[in-house]
């Protein structure tokens, strides 16, 4: 191991160390620091719950914010297919639970250079409007084929692309009407890394169109960590997806924040100092074991994730 890799590993165990003293202390935010950034989970990983329960285990986590899931027990709670009224009585019943949605992953629900994606992509912004819910995530067409040593053959990429951008196109109009924030983050091809996601925004240059930063997905398919060109792209980040990696590129490890090899403080000192004031949620905290968790362990995860990522996102708030 060089002398580099092993102060990176250093400096990660001291910061770990600082943030597990200072959850162990009982530290809490103060109210204006806490106002100063919202730190959801993602729903989904409750999903075989009943919503009170996962809204209730969301909470006694330490959260009072959601990436908002489409299913809990096979009750739908959020899909393009329930009525307006429907709409408001579950946005109505998550609130009285104590809790928030602030995101929404729905652009990964259709895909814009498909038949018909555009319409469906359309629905899953009226949704997030439906639901106050001010970003909808998404990404970019998927660059390979079966594997990520496969990419697709440039004279099918290409269209594909182009009819992607048209989508796009389209489906930031709309978002300007419904006033929703499209995001996109990391997922190779054309959001791949910071300076791919650039030349997205540069070609369509919208206040509703930017990006969702997502460290885990840089590292796991593209090997790079921290991704050299955030800086430049920061000013158009509005929402992060908080995913920790560990291993060689394509290596499924998504350990707890702080556990991984993502620099969770250079990435947010990085945002924070452009500004930044967006949604953030945790994705995935699974490891190795693909989302198969007992909700117990993914309670477990997601407390240890909250005592590592909020004395850091309060210090750097507040500017220490």
């Amino acid at each position: 191991m060089t002398n580099c890799v092993a102060d990176r590993f250093s400096r990660r165990r001291v910061l770990q160390s600082l943030a597990t003293l200072a959850g162990a202390a009982g530290a809490k935010l103060p109210a204006k620091a806490a106002e100063r950034y919202k730190l959801g989970v993602n729903a989904s990983m409750y999903s075989a719950l009943p919503l009170d329960e996962a809204m209730a285990r969301v909470h006694k986590a330490g959260y009072r914010y959601i990436c908002i899931g489409r299913l809990h027990a096979g009750e739908v709670v959020y899909s393009p297919e329930l009525p307006q009224a429907e709409r408001t009585r579950m946005l109505r019943r998550i609130r009285d639970l104590g809790i928030e949605p602030i995101m929404s992953l729905g652009g990964f629900a259709a895909e814009l250079e498909s038949d018909g994606g555009v319409e469906k992509y359309k629905a899953q912004l009226d949704l997030c409007a439906d639901y106050e819910i001010p970003v909808m995530v998404g990404a970019g067409p998927w660059y390979y084929t079966k594997s990520l040593n496969l990419p697709k053959r440039e004279r099918d990429w290409e269209p594909e692309v182009s009819r992607f951008y048209n989508g796009l196109e389209q489906a930031v109009r709309h978002a300007e009407s419904v006033g929703v924030t499209i995001a996109l983050k990391p997922h190779t091809g054309i959001t791949a890394r910071a300076r791919d996601c650039m030349q997205v925004v540069k070609r369509i240059v919208s206040p509703r169109l930017k990006i969702a930063w997502d460290a885990g997905n840089v590292s796991f398919y593209e090997g790079i960590y921290p991704d050299p060109d955030l800086p430049d792209l920061a000013p158009q980040v509005k929402a992060v997806c908080i995913k920790d990696h560990l291993g060689l590129r394509g290596d499924e490890n998504f350990p707890v924040p702080g556990q991984g090899q993502v620099d969770h403080e250079l990435m947010f000192r990085t945002l924070f100092a452009a500004g930044f004031n967006g949604p953030m949620q945790i994705e995935r905290v699974d490891g190795r074991d693909r989302g198969r968790l007992a909700p117990e362990i993914i309670d477990e995860r997601l407390t240890a994730a909250n005592r590592f990522l909020v004395p850091l996102l309060d210090r750097i708030a507040s500017g220490a």
